[in-house]
């Protein structure tokens, strides 16, 4: 009798660990996506075609684990049950199903899986050719039983086709995220990785210069005029308008005056030196414009909005800054768009947009009907302010509330503001000629 309980008892440990290693094994496939699936192929070339079966039909490898998952743990029950009955009589029933749960739960499901989770990478190589000759063994009983599924599948009409995950937008975002906290990436980095994730939605008009901030010059201005406008805003090119900077009918690049200023003339027109200028729509992805751009060997483009009018212009240069951030070349004047005051409000430029100003105060600057922070008070305010009005925005998040005071106005647009952060219950005070005597 003591052998048989001994060897009932080491029988019983084997199940346990088989329970172990194949819901180990679950956890290991479940939490690797196909990216790190296919990294570990280029890692491990002697274990590529278990990978390959893997990714093949992940389906199946998940039916084997949970067949034998199931097997092996009504196995370890049944052992246990009788090891106890031998032992302890016909009470030792109840005893086996109380410790068998316990043991079961902890040893062979929480536990590995946690390992699981960490150690997913060396338990897939190890698992995975165990696996294909379990699939080898149980391939008719398996062929059996995936016909079963996929009838009761068609019966309640659900796609039971396998779905390898891959990894989300945002989950990647998140991932970043929580490299840098962890000190894995720097903050430039996830800046930049941010920038080339945002860059495929992103559409032009979100980063053109408005009309109303390009430099131009007339088609009929000689190369001495244009030469002013190069040096007293340090540009390498400038849009060409025809009546006005509505009519845009070329881009006057300042490499090709440059055999004019040799030979001393500079009462050509401009007309006779400019290039043809490219025109996008301002709802084009600045992903599709930069391959454009980069297969023409373009470096500005003409921004139109639907109806055919001039938007804006937009340069390789500001499609680069979307994914490294502001590029200042030697040209650039340092005139910082975003400035912390010593009282603790901030100067903010008007056409900073709504995304950046989130980022830079880490709280949400939203709106419907408006992209940049200008824009967003012309919508509160419902009119032009003029300098020294204040409006109070609440994020959308209810956290906190800002106080934004107009400073400077320009042609009914919005050039600077001063943001005052304000506590929630915080009520935007009267004008005063609005109080009584």
């Amino acid at each position: 009798m003591s052998i048989f309980l001994s060897k009932s008892f080491f029988l019983l440990l084997g199940l346990i660990a088989l329970s172990a290693f194949f819901s180990a094994s679950e956890t290991a496939i479940t939490s690797s996506g196909r990216s790190k699936i296919l990294a570990l192929i280029e890692k491990y070339p002697l274990q590529k075609r278990y990978f390959q079966w893997l990714l093949r039909d992940i389906q199946r490898v998940l039916t084997i684990v949970l067949v034998s998952n199931n097997l092996v743990n009504i196995a370890a029950s049944a052992v246990a049950t009788s090891f106890a009955i031998d032992v302890l009589g016909a009470g030792g029933i109840y005893l086996s199903v109380a410790v068998m749960t316990v043991v079961i739960v902890i040893f062979g499901e929480i536990f590995p899986k946690s390992v699981a989770m960490i150690r997913s990478e060396i338990l897939l190589v190890v698992t995975l050719p165990l696996l294909r000759l379990l699939d080898v063994i149980f391939a008719p009983f398996l062929w059996a039983m995936q016909g079963v599924v996929r009838l009761l599948g068609l019966v309640f009409k659900i796609d039971l086709k396998a779905r390898h995950p891959f990894v989300t937008r945002e989950e990647f975002e998140q991932m970043v995220n929580i490299g840098e906290e962890s000190g894995a990436l720097e903050e430039v980095e996830r800046r930049m990785i941010h920038g080339i994730i945002s860059f495929e939605e992103t559409r032009v008009y979100e980063i053109m210069v408005p009309r109303t901030d390009m430099d131009a010059v007339s088609s009929d201005s000689t190369l001495s005029e244009a030469m002013e406008v190069f040096q007293n805003h340090g540009h390498s090119r400038v849009p060409v308008y025809e009546d006005s900077p509505d009519d845009i009918v070329g881009i006057l690049y300042v490499k090709d005056t440059i055999p004019n200023l040799l030979a001393g003339d500079l009462t050509a027109p401009v007309s006779k030196i400019m290039r043809d200028a490219l025109f996008v729509p301002e709802s084009m992805r600045v992903v599709e414009l930069f391959n454009t751009m980069k297969g023409r060997h373009i470096h500005m483009a003409v921004v139109v909005d639907e109806y055919g009018g001039v938007a804006g212009i937009v340069t390789l240069e500001d499609l680069l800054e979307e994914i490294v951030g502001e590029i200042q070349d030697e040209y650039d004047k340092e005139n910082p768009s975003f400035l912390t005051e010593e009282e603790g409000t901030y100067l903010v430029e008007g056409h900073v947009s709504l995304e950046d100003l989130s980022d830079l105060l880490d709280s949400p600057f939203e709106s419907e009907d408006a992209e940049s922070l200008g824009g967003l008070v012309l919508c509160i305010s419902g009119d032009f302010p003029s300098p020294g009005e204040k409006v109070l925005y609440a994020g959308p998040d209810g956290r906190k509330k800002w106080e934004i005071e107009v400073l400077e106005v320009e042609d009914h647009r919005i050039k600077l503001l001063r943001l005052h952060p304000r506590e929630n219950n915080y009520v935007l005070p009267l004008p005063e000629e609005e109080f009584g005597e």
